[in-house]
C-alpha cells in the first residue's frame, strides 16, 4: 500500500500551540524532478526511490540546497502558488456531492451534503480535539516544517527490509493539501509517486505562509468525518448535537479516530437503542499496540483505544483517564436520515470505497453519479413483505422480530432489492427473561452478517456427493436412528453422551426408514444428509460451497464437522443467495453487484467491476439437484402440496431452520429471478418454535408471486419481449437419462425412474438391494423368532420378504432400525426378527399370523405406526408375492383336543375414532382407557391443506394408531390437531 494523505497515517503527538517558524530549509531541485520507472517495475521500488531520495536530503539538503536548489524549488513553488491561493476563499467554494441512484435514475442518496460543512474558528474547537487529532495523526505537527522527513526515512527503510509498500509518513498538511489542492488526476493511485513530491512542496510553502494554528483550523473544518459530517462542527452537531468547543474526551477522542476511515468507523451503525456505543474495560496491557482488544469490541471503539493510546504516551492524558473514558458508555444524538433503501446504500459506498480504483475520496468527495442495479419497485415489494410477515408473526406472540431479503437477477448478479431488515429506523430490546440485547436492530445490515443457514445449505450436500460420484439419483439413504462418534473414546458405553457422539433427529421428531436424495432433499430430512455428507465429506463439500460463492466457511473442516449440512456453519444471506444463483445458472458463479454505471464530476465513466464470472459446478449435477428442488410432489408428505414453496410459477427452492428456532431461512429461484430470505432476531435468542415455512417461506412466496403479476417486473426480469422461459430446460438437456430405480413404497418412495448421467442409468427395477428374503417361526409368545439351527418347526416356518437394513458400524452406529410405516404389504415383518425361538415353539399349538392377519406388525422390532397428514392419499407399498407353505415340508400333526372348553377370551379395549373431538374431550376418552401417554402435533392448513378449513381449532383431525386399536400396556397416541 502506497504513503498517502487521508490513509492509514503515522500516528503520535507533538507541543500545541507553537507556530511555525519561517524560513526554514528547503528541497533541492534534483528532488523535484518526475521519477520516471518503467510500468513493468514492481510498485514497491518506485516508492522506495522517492523515500531514499528525500531521506538524502535530509542529510544533504543544507550543502545541495545553497549550491544550485534556490532557483529550481523558487520556480515550481511559483507555480503551484494559484493553488495555494485557493485556501484563502475555499469555504466559499462547494465541493461536488457524490449521489445514488437506482437503475430507473431515482435519487437513493447524495454521499455528501454541502451544508452539514459549518467553519469555526481554532479557538471555537476543544482542546482535547486538537490534542487527541494530532496525536493519531501527526505528532510532530507544532515541529515539522509541513513533511516530517524522519517518518519518510523510516517509511524508506520498512519498504526496504518487507518488500512492500506501506502507509503512513503524511503530516496534517499534506492531507490538507490532498483534500483541497490536488484533482483527480494527481490523486490517481498511478501517479502517487509524483503527488508525493508535489504535496512536499506544497506543505513547506504552506507552513512558510500560514500559521500551524492556521493550518489546523483549515484541516479540521474539511476533514470528513462521516455521517454527513465535513468538518469537526458539523461532526459534533450530527453525532452528539453539541458545538466543537464543548466536546469531552470520550467524544473528541473518538471522533478524531473517524477520518482515517469514516464508513468503516461509523458509529452509527455499531449503537444500542439507536443511542447507546457501549463501553468496554481494557487490560493493563493495552497501551502496547500488539496488545488484544476484549472481543467483541467495535470498530470505532477499537480505533479510539488507539487514538487514547497516543495521548497517554505523548502525555496529553493520563493512563487512568484513558482507561475510565474508554469503559463509559457513550450516548448519541438522535440519528434522523433522509434515505431510500438505506442498507443497500451503504453496503455500495463500502464497496466503493474499497474499491482500488475509486476509494473512499472519490465516493465522498469526487461528485460521481452512481446507478446501481437496486429497483425501487422491487425493495419496496421485499421491504413490506418483510414487514408484514415479521408483523403478522409478533400479533401471534411468536418472539421474533426482524429479516433480511436479497433479490437476485440470475446470469447477470445484479442486486434488484436488499433488505437488511425491516426498518432501518427501529430498534426493538429484548423481554425474553434471561437475554440481552436488542431483537431487533434496525440499522445493521443482516445481509451482510453472518447466521446459522439450518438446512439451507443441504442442496449443496447432495451436489458435492453427485459431482464425486459417491451417490446417484438412484442411491438410498437410510432415515433410521444412528450417532456417529465425533470425539476420541467414543464406545457403546458413552452412546448417550453428546459429547462423544452426533445424532441429528428429524424436525418432525420421527424416522421414514429407506429414502432416496429427492424425498430426503424436498422435505429437508437430517439424517440422510448427514450420511450424504459423510460419502462427499465435509473438505470437498466447503469446496463446493466456495465455489458457488460462499466467502464464509473459512475454519478448518473439523470445526465444522458433519454438523455443516444441518447448518454448523455460519454464511451471509447476500452469499447464501448467490450460491443459490449460481444453482440458478447452470452452475456457473456470477459474482453479486449493486452497480450498473459510475460517471466522475465531468461525465467520463468510471470502471468497475465485482469480480470474475468462472463455471464453478459441473452442470450436469446442478440439473439433477435442480430437478430435486423443483419437485412439489416430492414434498408433499411433510410440507403439504400448498405448501409456501409452491408457487403459481415454476421454482426451485429449499428452506432452512436451526435446530433450537433461532434462523428460519427460505432460499428460491426461477431462470429470471433469485431471491433468499432469513428471519430470526438480531441478538440471536430463540424463536416461539418459528420454523422456515412459516417465517422466510411465507416472505419468500409473496414476494415471488408480487414480481410474477407485475408486467412491468415481469418485463424488467425476462426481458422486454419476455424471451425468458418459465422454467429450466428437462434434465435431458445437460445429457442426462432417465433409468429405472427399485421401488420403495410409502408416501416418499412412489418413483420408480431418476434422473443419471446417461450411460450410467440403471439396469432394471429388479436391480435393487433392498429387500431380502428370509426365514421366520410363529411364536407361541407372540410374533415371530428366527428359527434355531437343527430343529424342525413344520408348518410354522414361513418365508417373508423383509427390508435389507444398513449395516451397524463403529463409525456410524445404527441405534434402532425402525421407523414409520415400516412393513411391507402381505408381510408381518417389516425387519429379521432379533431373537432365536425358544424350544417351545417346535411343539406348542399356534395360529398362523399370516393367514389370520396378513398386515399384522411384528412385537419385536415394533415399526411405528403412519402418522401421515389425514389429507393425504392411502400409503402405497411395493408389491410382495404372496407366502406359500414349504412343499417339500411335511405339515405337523394337529395338537390334541382340550379336555375342558377354554374359558371365553376376555373383551379387549380398542381405541375408539377421537376425530372430530376437542383436544380436551380427546384426552379425556383416552384417560378412561388408561391411556396416559399422549402426543399432540399441531398442523397448520400448509399440512392438512383444505382439510383445515372444515374443522374448528384444536379439534382432532387424525390419530394414530387408528380406531379399533386394541389398546396395550404403554401405548402412545399421537393426536392430530387442528392449529388456530
Amino acid at each position: 500500500m502506497a504513503i498517502y494523505a487521508g490513509g492509514d497515517r503515522g500516528a503520535g503527538g507533538g507541543r500545541a500551540g507553537r507556530p511555525g517558524e519561517k524560513g526554514r530549509t528547503r528541497v533541492p531541485p534534483h528532488v523535484l524532478r518526475e521519477l520516471g520507472s518503467p510500468r513493468g517495475q514492481p510498485p514497491h521500488r518506485g516508492l522506495l526511490a522517492v523515500l531514499l531520495t528525500l531521506a538524502a536530503v535530509l542529510v544533504f539538503v543544507p550543502a545541495v540546497a545553497a549550491a544550485s536548489g534556490a532557483i529550481v524549488y523558487t520556480t515550481t513553488a511559483a507555480s503551484l502558488q494559484p493553488r495555494l491561493d485557493k485556501l484563502a476563499s475555499y469555504h466559499e467554494r462547494a465541493f461536488q456531492t457524490s449521489r445514488v441512484f437506482d437503475r430507473s435514475g431515482k435519487l437513493l442518496y447524495e454521499f455528501v451534503n454541502a451544508g452539514r460543512r459549518d467553519p469555526v474558528k481554532l479557538d471555537q474547537i476543544a482542546d482535547v480535539l486538537k490534542d487527541a487529532t494530532i496525536s493519531i495523526e501527526d505528532k510532530t505537527f507544532y515541529e515539522n516544517f509541513g513533511v516530517d522527513y524522519l517518518a519518510i526515512t523510516k517509511a524508506a527503510y520498512r519498504i526496504f527490509t518487507s518488500g512492500e509498500e506501506v502507509s503512513g509518513a503524511s503530516t496534517i498538511t499534506q492531507q490538507l493539501i490532498k483534500l483541497v489542492l490536488l484533482n483527480n488526476e494527481e490523486r490517481d493511485y498511478q501517479n502517487r509517486y509524483k503527488r508525493k513530491l508535489t504535496e512536499i512542496v506544497l506543505a513547506q510553502e504552506i507552513n512558510n505562509q500560514y500559521s500551524k494554528d492556521q493550518i489546523l483550523e483549515l484541516y479540521l473544518n474539511e476533514i470528513n468525518y462521516g455521517n454527513l459530517s465535513y468538518g469537526i462542527q458539523a461532526a459534533s452537531k450530527g453525532y452528539f448535537g453539541i458545538n466543537a468547543s464543548e466536546l469531552n474526551l470520550n467524544q473528541a477522542s473518538l471522533l478524531a479516530g473517524l477520518p482515517q476511515s469514516p464508513t468503516y468507523y461509523n458509529p452509527i451503525q455499531f449503537l444500542e437503542d439507536g443511542r447507546i456505543l457501549k463501553g468496554f474495560r481494557l487490560k493493563p496491557t493495552w497501551l502496547n499496540p500488539e496488545a488484544r482488544l476484549p472481543n467483541g469490541i467495535t470498530p470505532p471503539r477499537a480505533r479510539q483505544v488507539a487514538v487514547l493510546r497516543q495521548m497517554v504516551l505523548n502525555g496529553k492524558i493520563s493512563e487512568p483517564a484513558a482507561r475510565n473514558v474508554i469503559a463509559e458508555d457513550l450516548q448519541f444524538a438522535e440519528q434522523t436520515v433522509s434515505i431510500t433503501a438505506p442498507h443497500f446504500v451503504f453496503y455500495v459506498k463500502q464497496m466503493l470505497e474499497n474499491d482500488p480504483t475509486i476509494g473512499p475520496l472519490l465516493v465522498n468527495e469526487g461528485g460521481l453519479n452512481i446507478t446501481t442495479t437496486l429497483d425501487l419497485r422491487i425493495q419496496d415489494i421485499a421491504q413490506r413483505e418483510a414487514a408484514r410477515r415479521i408483523d403478522e408473526l409478533e400479533q401471534e406472540k411468536r418472539n421474533i422480530h426482524n429479516a433480511a431479503v436479497v433479490v437476485e437477477q440470475p446470469h447477470t448478479g445484479e442486486i434488484l432489492a436488499m433488505v437488511g431488515s425491516i426498518d432501518y429506523s427501529r430498534s426493538k430490546a429484548t423481554t425474553t427473561p434471561g437475554e440481552t440485547g436488542n431483537v431487533l436492530d434496525g440499522n445493521v445490515n443482516v445481509t451482510t452478517r453472518e447466521r446459522q443457514p439450518g438446512s439451507a445449505l443441504k442442496p449443496f450436500t447432495y451436489l458435492s456427493a453427485i459431482e464425486q460420484g459417491k451417490l446417484d439419483a438412484g442411491s438410498i439413504l437410510w432415515d433410521v436412528e444412528t450417532k456417529f462418534p465425533i470425539k476420541a473414546g467414543a464406545s457403546k458405553r458413552n452412546l448417550k453422551d453428546p459429547d462423544f457422539w452426533y445424532g441429528p433427529k428429524n424436525f418432525d421428531q420421527k424416522w421414514h426408514g429407506p429414502l432416496r436424495i429427492r424425498e430426503s432433499l424436498a422435505n429437508s430430512l437430517n439424517m440422510p444428509a448427514v450420511k450424504a455428507l459423510k460419502r462427499a465429506g465435509v473438505p470437498e463439500t466447503i469446496d463446493v460451497l466456495h465455489s458457488a460463492g460462499i466467502s464464509g466457511l473459512n475454519q478448518p473442516a473439523d470445526y465444522y464437522g458433519l454438523a455443516l449440512t444441518l447448518g454448523g456453519g455460519a454464511v451471509t444471506p447476500l452469499d447464501l443467495t448467490t450460491a443459490y444463483n449460481t444453482l440458478a445458472n447452470d452452475g456457473e458463479f456470477v459474482p453479486a453487484t449493486p452497480i450498473l454505471k459510475i460517471t466522475d464530476r465531468s461525465g467520463q465513466e468510471l470502471p468497475f467491476k465485482a469480480g470474475e464470472r468462472r463455471q464453478a459446478l459441473d452442470k450436469k449435477s446442478v440439473a439433477i439437484i435442480r430437478d430435486f428442488m423443483g419437485d412439489n410432489e416430492a414434498r408433499t408428505p411433510l410440507f403439504g402440496r400448498d405448501n409456501p414453496l409452491h408457487l403459481s410459477r415454476p421454482s426451485h427452492a429449499k428452506t432452512g431452520t436451526t435446530e433450537d428456532f433461532r434462523d428460519a431461512w427460505a432460499l428460491g429461484y426461477t431462470p429470471y429471478a433469485t431471491v433468499g430470505v432469513w428471519t430470526g432476531n438480531n441478538n440471536n435468542e430463540k424463536t416461539a418454535q418459528v420454523e422456515s415455512t412459516v417465517g422466510g417461506g411465507v416472505i419468500w412466496n409473496r414476494i415471488m408471486e408480487s414480481l410474477f403479476k407485475d408486467p412491468d417486473l415481469d418485463r424488467l426480469l425476462r426481458g422486454p419481449d419476455l424471451s425468458a422461459p418459465l422454467d429450466f430446460p428437462s434434465p435431458s438437456t445437460y445429457g442426462l437419462a432417465q433409468g429405472n430405480i427399485c421401488p420403495i413404497g410409502g408416501r416418499f418412495g412412489q418413483r420408480t425412474t431418476e434422473w443419471f448421467v446417461e450411460g450410467q442409468e440403471r439396469a432394471s427395477k429388479s436391480d435393487c438391494d433392498l429387500y431380502k428374503t428370509i426365514t421366520a417361526v410363529a411364536d407361541p409368545n407372540g410374533g415371530y423368532c428366527t428359527p434355531a439351527k437343527g430343529v424342525d418347526y413344520g408348518g410354522r416356518v414361513q418365508t417373508f420378504k423383509v427390508w435389507s437394513l444398513p449395516p451397524s458400524t463403529d463409525d456410524e452406529m445404527v441405534i434402532d432400525p425402525t421407523w414409520e410405516s415400516g412393513t411391507l404389504r402381505g408381510s408381518p415383518l417389516a425387519v429379521q426378527p432379533d431373537h432365536v425361538c425358544g424350544s417351545g415353539a417346535a411343539s406348542e399349538p399356534f395360529v398362523n399370523p399370516v393367514q389370520t392377519r396378513p398386515d399384522t406388525q411384528a412385537a419385536q422390532p415394533r415399526p411405528t405406526q403412519d402418522t401421515s397428514q389425514a389429507n393425504q392419499p392411502p400409503v402405497q407399498r411395493p408389491a410382495v408375492p404372496a407366502q406359500q407353505p414349504q412343499p417339500n415340508r411335511q405339515q405337523p400333526a394337529p395338537p390334541p383336543p382340550p379336555t375342558k372348553a377354554p374359558a371365553p377370551p376376555k373383551a379387549v379395549a380398542r381405541i375408539p375414532s377421537l376425530v372430530g373431538l376437542g383436544e380436551n374431550q380427546a384426552r379425556g376418552v383416552l384417560a378412561g382407557l388408561g391411556i396416559t401417554s399422549v402426543v399432540v402435533d399441531y398442523q397448520g392448513k400448509d399440512r392438512l391443506g383444505d382439510l383445515y378449513d372444515k374443522f374448528p381449532a384444536y379439534a382432532v383431525v387424525s390419530h394414530s394408531p387408528g380406531p379399533g386399536t386394541p389398546v396395550s400396556p404403554g401405548i402412545t397416541v399421537v393426536l392430530g390437531i387442528r392449529a388456530p
